[in-house]
């Protein structure tokens, strides 16, 4: 109920699969961790120390482009781009290019820049020209070098990825290099408008075709674009659209040459990790030789990543949940084999003993309690989590995950604890409210008999956003989700007149806080409908 599992999907990663490595992992030498050791990598970067607005007029000023950065001191996947992107040579020479701009979740306006920008997460990384205009948003899972080539881009090229998006729907149906480049290394995940009304497989199908047939590796990222968008289409309850055997056969042919060659492993290292059993499942038939050829041909990919010393720890993690999922492939409650289970507590043990900093422990001890979770190993998982609430500066993160190991054993008045302890300490107006909003969500679930708390936790939610940051962007969200699951209770447990008084008590709240700009009118919609 309360995972926050793959937020790791935009994170950073340094990726570079070497050609020659058949080896299974070996564990590295354990070292003591140290909970002192908490240096922020990002503190290397000369941020800019004024408003966004000034920062823009700067760059209008000086003629530099701004590089955005919007994270949160929790984010765990910013705290991995942190570790790898922001210490990089690459990154630091050229961020002098720049007007670098860190804006967290929690500082005042971030939200409603967040909404503004029409960004969808944590972390989300802009790059705006001298003119204030988007030129493209960078993902953090690529290697230094792609990243490097990316931000020269900006610097040198006059298109915005937006532009480039448009002409293909205008009917341009070839990419100059910079701009299949561009596209190719876009943070589409964390856009909410640039493809606008466009059928999404359409467009990534077209991106790929238009690209230079000799980029090979920009090609595959967008054709697994398309094929991720396709097989999405194929499996909707609503008009779905099948693959054609044409389709099926081509893909195949794609999967294969990508697990066959690294630098291809490694541009596309969430997709080998993540959807590999998707694409078995819907290219593949059933006790099939090609499915268990392919799978494993997936075995010998992952293995490969596992050992690759270049690789960050997190993907190397990560490797077990696709392992995870093959042993599951046809039925996903079946229990794991003891050599996976041994593999994943081997796993854990080396990157915990081996990840002294404390801050890129937060997305390293993240990432294994995702697998642990996968797994279905709630002790194991239990057990790490609570060592790293004495560790993380913030243990609230971690609370959640363990609030819901408790929930599944039946613990139910210690997992609303632990989701109250997680909301109590935590600081900052979008982090409170996000996990209060957890903390409300648990007691709707787990405690649905308790309206006046329920009451009171909703209302001093709202009020406290609604005198600090205002509703916008993630809390914007967050609390279009809590009236769906307050509606749901309501509906459940014949509550009727317990919502109705919820929603008199906001209204309130909404015309005395201190918001009264365009979140005023998020907050009096809440249950308005209802």
């Amino acid at each position: 109920m309360f995972r926050l599992y793959f937020t790791i999907l935009t994170a950073a990663a340094m990726v570079a699969c070497g050609s020659d490595q058949e080896q299974s992992a070996q564990p590295l030498p354990e070292v003591e961790v140290d909970a002192a050791a908490s240096l922020d990598p990002a503190k290397g970067i000369d941020w800019y120390e004024g408003s966004v607005e000034e920062a823009f007029a700067a760059a209008k000023e000086s003629g530099k482009p701004i590089y955005l950065y919007w994270g949160a001191v929790w984010c765990p996947p910013c705290h991995a781009i942190s570790a790898t992107i922001f210490t990089s040579p690459e990154f630091l020479e050229r961020s002098k290019l720049f007007i670098p701009v860190y804006l967290d979740g929690d500082t005042d306006n971030a939200q409603a820049y967040g909404e503004k920008f029409g960004v969808r997460g944590y972390p989300t990384m802009i790059v705006f020209d001298s003119e204030g205009v988007e030129l493209t948003r960078i993902p953090g899972g690529i290697d230094l070098q792609a990243y490097a080539n990316v931000l020269d881009l900006t610097l040198n090229h006059a298109s915005s990825a937006s532009d480039v998006v448009a002409a293909l729907a205008a009917g341009a149906d070839s990419l100059a290099p910079a701009d299949c480049t561009l596209l190719a290394y876009y943070s589409w995940g964390q856009d909410t408008t640039i493809l606008g009304d466009a059928d999404a497989t359409e467009t990534f199908r077209s991106m790929y075709e238009a690209c230079p047939a000799d980029m090979a590796v920009e090609r595959s990222i967008l054709y697994f674009g398309w094929l991720d968008k396709a097989i999405a289409a194929a499996s909707a309850e609503e008009d779905a659209v099948p693959l054609s055997d044409a389709q099926k056969a081509e893909a195949l042919l794609h999967v294969e040459a990508l697990l066959a060659d690294d630098d291809l492993i490694g541009a596309n290292i969430f997709t080998v990790l993540f959807s590999g059993v998707d694409y078995v499942k819907a290219l593949t038939d059933a006790d099939s030789d090609k499915r268990n050829e392919l799978m494993a041909e997936y075995d010998k990919a992952f293995d490969r990543i596992a050992a690759n010393e270049s690789v960050y720890k997190r993907e190397r993690i990560y490797t077990l949940v696709g392992k995870i999922g093959f042993e599951r492939i046809d039925d996903e409650e079946a229990e794991l084999s003891s050599q996976l289970q041994g593999e994943i507590r081997d796993m854990v043990q080396w990157a915990d003993a081996t990840t002294p900093s404390v801050y890129e422990r937060q997305p390293i001890i993240n990432a294994l309690g995702n697998v642990l979770d996968d797994a279905g190993m709630d002790d194991d998982a239990k057990k790490l989590l609570l060592a790293e609430l004495e560790i993380s500066k913030t243990p609230y993160y971690f609370m959640v995950s363990i609030a819901d190991i408790e929930q599944r054993a039946g613990n139910v008045d210690v997992a609303v604890d632990w989701l109250k302890q997680a909301y109590d300490s935590t600081t900052g107006s979008a982090t409170r409210f996000q996990w209060g909003y957890y903390y409300l969500n648990g007691l709707l679930e787990m405690t649905p008999e308790d309206t006046q708390l329920i009451h009171d936790t909703t209302v001093g939610l709202i009020s406290e956003l609604q005198n600090s940051g205002g509703l916008y962007q993630r809390p914007k969200a967050q609390l279009g989700r809590l009236e769906n699951n307050l509606i749901t209770w309501s509906e459940e447990n014949d509550r009727a007149a317990e919502l109705a008084e919820i929603r008199s008590s906001v209204e309130a709240v909404c015309a005395s806080a201190s918001h009264q700009d365009e979140s005023r009118a998020t907050c009096d919609a809440f249950l308005k409908a209802s």
